[in-house]
């Protein structure tokens, strides 16, 4: 009676309705086999019996999951939680998650939608995106890491603990484990499971609760951070975007709460984790890079504007190596996955052909075509461009050299007769001349004449 009715009565109505049923009034049936029951096996209990039965742990437990829509609200009062240590290392983990500063922009009461990463064992937020609506904010999110880690010189985390309900989406593509990253933990409606959860609570009411325009939780059980009788005030976009950024980095350059000589950047740049992998970057680009459609011409290929070097791993190629990748993609057309940096310039680019992986392109090294200001790198970057169009030199004169010198005598008429003719036209005759026959010696008419004079040995030969 108290877990099953839609409109959740309370103990004391569940005593009535148990009341009713046995006097006759109401009827009691199991939904599962249709059994109608017999208030006749039933015995009459009073409402304190009734309430105090409900609110024994072993029953409450039951018949607050079904009836309460408040799933964290369950688990804080009834599931037990595990107990970890945190990491030590910087990039081991991640914590990810989306929200709404308290505070709003217009008169709407819309509020900025921001998606937050914390690095667990630092406590530095390393990855921030922001937008009027959640739209897009979750592949910008990723896109944005992977900026910034790259730009730093770190690897990506190894480990990613984040909500479900924009991130499910990707657990088989850059969500699936050792693509973005080596580990990835799910949590579906689990406010507790994340740690960033704490940090955003932190956030609230140490860092922004001092600030214009902050917004109370009309629940908040402290006293301190319940509503108050001022008006609520609008704070332009620009502005508010502005200044959560500044609290950010007024989170990250304060101190870090184990190490208090050191702030939590410094910590996460200086306690890296050595264990940590290089980027997959085959296991990114095909799902949150940009893709465009290009080809390869002369040896380059085009890419926001520029001519871009065959590469691979990181370095232009020279030698087979380049003429090998040239051989698949000279003079083809072909997709381009790639994603810029933090200054708007390509951070990497790979070419899939029949969404196949081929190689990656780099933009070439330039140097000044004047030779008195020339540098160390503008001459480095000579002998890489020398080295580049000699290995396609060198294997067009190796092709070369491969063709037989050969000509075609071409006997093929070119009229069908000779009906028609120009008088007085001079015109190539050939002169037929007899032919000259030699009669030939008869061999058989030889007559083998021996030496008289007699052999005076080998050494005769050598006037000896």
């Amino acid at each position: 009676l108290f877990k099953n009715q839609l409109h959740k009565p309370t103990p004391t109505e569940v005593a009535r309705n148990y009341d009713a049923f046995l006097n006759g009034y109401a009827e009691v049936y199991n939904q599962d086999t249709g059994e109608l029951y017999d208030p006749k096996n039933f015995k009459s209990l009073s409402t304190g019996t009734i309430i105090a039965y409900l609110n024994k742990w072993e029953n409450k437990i039951a018949t607050h999951k079904a009836r309460s829509g408040d799933r964290q609200v369950y688990m804080g009062n009834f599931k037990p939680h595990h107990q970890m240590d945190l990491p030590t290392l910087a990039g081991s983990i991640i914590s990810i998650d989306d929200r709404q500063p308290p505070f709003v922009y217009n008169t709407k009461n819309d509020r900025v939608w921001f998606y937050l990463g914390v690095d667990i064992a630092s406590q530095c937020f390393t990855t921030f995106v922001y937008g009027k609506t959640k739209e897009g904010i979750i592949v910008d999110f990723y896109r944005q890491m992977v900026r910034n880690y790259t730009e730093w010189g770190f690897c990506l985390p190894h480990e990613l603990e984040c909500e479900s309900s924009l991130n499910s989406s990707f657990k088989d593509t850059l969500l699936r484990p050792g693509n973005m990253f080596q580990e990835v933990k799910i949590e579906a409606n689990n406010a507790r499971g994340k740690y960033i959860e704490r940090m955003n609570g932190k956030l609230r009411y140490e860092v922004e609760k001092s600030a214009s325009g902050w917004l109370a939780r009309p629940t908040a059980k402290s006293e301190a951070n319940q509503l108050s009788g001022a008006k609520k005030q609008i704070i332009p976009y620009e502005i508010l975007v502005n200044e959560r950024l500044l609290e950010l980095e007024q989170w990250n350059n304060s101190p870090h709460p184990d190490h208090k000589g050191m702030s939590r950047w410094d910590y996460f740049e200086k306690n890296q984790n050595p264990n940590l992998k290089s980027t997959n970057w085959q296991g990114i680009l095909p799902t949150i890079g940009y893709k465009t459609p290009t080809s390869c011409n002369g040896g380059y290929v085009k890419l926001q504007g520029k001519k871009r070097a065959i590469a691979d791993d990181g370095k232009i190629l020279t030698g087979e190596a380049l003429i090998q990748q040239m051989r698949v993609i000279e003079g083809k057309e072909f997709d381009v996955y790639w994603i810029d940096g933090n200054d708007g310039e390509v951070l990497k680019a790979l070419v899939y052909m029949s969404d196949k992986f081929i190689c990656e392109v780099m933009e070439m090294p330039r140097y000044n075509r004047a030779t008195i200001e020339r540098t160390e790198a503008d001459s480095e970057a000579l002998k890489l461009q020398s080295a580049y169009v000699m290995s396609v030199d060198a294997f067009e004169k190796r092709q070369r050299n491969r063709i037989d010198s050969i000509q075609i005598i071409d006997n093929t008429p070119k009229t069908v007769n000779s009906n028609f003719k120009i008088p007085n036209l001079k015109r190539y005759t050939p002169e037929a001349e007899p032919v000259e026959v030699f009669a030939d010696d008869d061999d058989d008419d030889l007559v083998y004449v021996p030496s008289a004079s007699p052999s005076q040995g080998w050494r005769s030969n050598f006037n000896l």
